[in-house]
C-alpha cells in the first residue's frame, strides 16, 4: 500500500448508528481541511446504518465503507486501520459531530510531528439533560488540555477523548480483545513516551444518549477500567523496591486491592485515621482512591508534598 504523507485517514466503527449517522457524516464532509479519507466499518448493524453509508459513499468518493470481518469495536478499528492510505490517523465515532475546523486545527497543531498526539477540548450535547458526571468529565478533560498535564493524571480517567485525536499511523495500536479500547490506546501512548499537544478550543462534539456503548457494555464499566489502569500502573510506573500504599477505603480501593492481590503485590491501606503511618514507610508510591472537594484535595496534595512525594512520579489520583 502506498502511503500518502499529507492524507488524514479517519477510522470509524459504526453499529446501529442510523439515527445519528447522517449528521456525523455531514460534519466530516464540511471540514475545512479537505485532504481526508473516511473508512467506516459497519459492525453488524441491524438498523439502516448500511443504507445510510451507501448513500454517502456514492455521494463522496473520500468515504469508503466495509462490513466488519470480525466482531466488536476493536476488530472494526483494526480493519479500518489496515485499509487506511494516510500517514496521519484520526478516529471518529458514528454518533458524534466534528466542528467544521477540527481536522485543520489538529493537523496544524501536530505540525507533522510523528512522536506527538494532537487533541483538543470537548463538548457534550444531547436532546435531553447531560448528567453531572459527564459534565465533570468534560470539564476535567478540558482542564488537561489547558494545563498540559495529561500524563500526570493517566490513572484517574482516560485522558484523551476516544474520538478527539490525530497522530502518525505508527502510533495507533488497538490490542485485540482489550477494553476499554480508547483507554488502552492512551496507555500505549504513555508507554511510548509520546507527547500530547493541545488545541485550546473545542474540537469534538460528544453526543450523550441512552444507547451509547459506554453506557450499556460491561467492557466500559468501572471494574473494566480498574482492571486496565492498575495492570498498566504495574507495568509502567510501579517500583517494586518501594512500599505501595492505597489511600482511602471505598469501592475503588476494593477494586484496586483485588487486582493487586491477584498479582500478589503487597500494599498498605492508609486512611485519614492513620496518616502518621505514611512517615514510617520511607518513600512509598501512593494510589489515591479518594477524590475530595478542591480545598481538601489541595490540602492532601500539600501533605504528600511535605513527604517529598511528587504527583505523576510518586503518587496518582485514581
Amino acid at each position: 500500500m502506498e502511503i500518502d504523507s499529507n492524507l488524514v485517514s479517519i477510522i470509524m466503527p459504526a453499529k446501529n448508528a442510523a439515527p445519528w449517522l447522517a449528521e456525523c457524516l455531514d460534519s466530516i464532509i464540511r471540514q475545512s481541511f479537505t485532504n481526508w479519507e473516511l473508512i467506516v466499518v459497519d459492525d453488524h448493524s441491524e438498523d439502516a446504518t448500511s443504507d445510510v453509508l451507501e448513500v454517502y459513499a456514492d455521494k463522496d468518493i473520500r468515504i469508503r465503507c466495509f462490513g466488519n470481518q470480525g466482531n466488536g469495536i476493536v476488530d472494526a478499528l483494526n480493519q479500518a486501520l489496515r485499509t487506511a492510505n494516510g500517514e496521519w490517523i484520526s478516529r471518529m465515532d458514528a454518533d458524534d459531530i466534528m466542528p467544521d475546523h477540527k481536522l485543520q486545527k489538529l493537523f496544524t497543531t501536530l505540525q507533522n510531528r510523528k512522536n506527538c498526539i494532537a487533541t483538543g477540548k470537548v463538548k457534550y450535547f444531547s436532546e435531553g439533560n447531560i448528567s453531572e458526571g459527564y459534565q465533570r468529565y468534560e470539564q476535567w478533560l478540558n482542564e488537561r488540555v489547558t494545563n498540559e498535564d495529561h500524563w500526570d493524571w493517566a490513572y484517574r480517567e482516560c485522558v484523551i477523548s476516544s474520538a478527539n485525536w490525530l497522530t502518525h499511523r505508527q502510533n495507533v495500536h488497538f490490542a485485540a480483545g482489550v477494553y476499554p479500547e480508547d483507554y488502552a490506546l492512551t496507555f500505549y501512548w504513555y508507554r511510548q513516551n509520546l507527547s500530547i499537544v493541545g488545541v485550546k478550543e473545542v474540537t469534538h462534539l460528544w453526543r450523550e444518549h441512552d444507547q451509547r456503548t459506554s453506557r450499556n457494555s460491561a467492557d466500559y464499566q468501572q471494574r473494566a477500567f480498574f482492571d486496565l489502569k492498575i495492570n498498566e500502573f504495574l507495568k509502567i510506573d510501579h517500583d517494586s523496591s518501594r512500599p505501595l500504599v492505597i489511600m482511602g477505603k471505598n469501592q475503588k480501593s476494593k477494586l484496586v486491592a483485588q487486582v493487586l492481590r491477584k498479582k500478589r503485590i503487597s500494599f498498605e491501606y492508609i486512611g485519614l485515621e492513620n496518616l502518621e503511618k505514611m512517615g514510617s514507610l520511607g518513600r512509598p508510591q501512593v494510589l489515591l482512591t479518594v477524590f475530595p472537594k478542591k480545598v481538601e484535595r489541595i490540602a492532601l496534595e500539600q501533605l504528600l508534598g511535605s513527604w517529598q512525594l511528587t504527583m505523576g512520579r510518586d503518587w496518582w489520583w485514581l
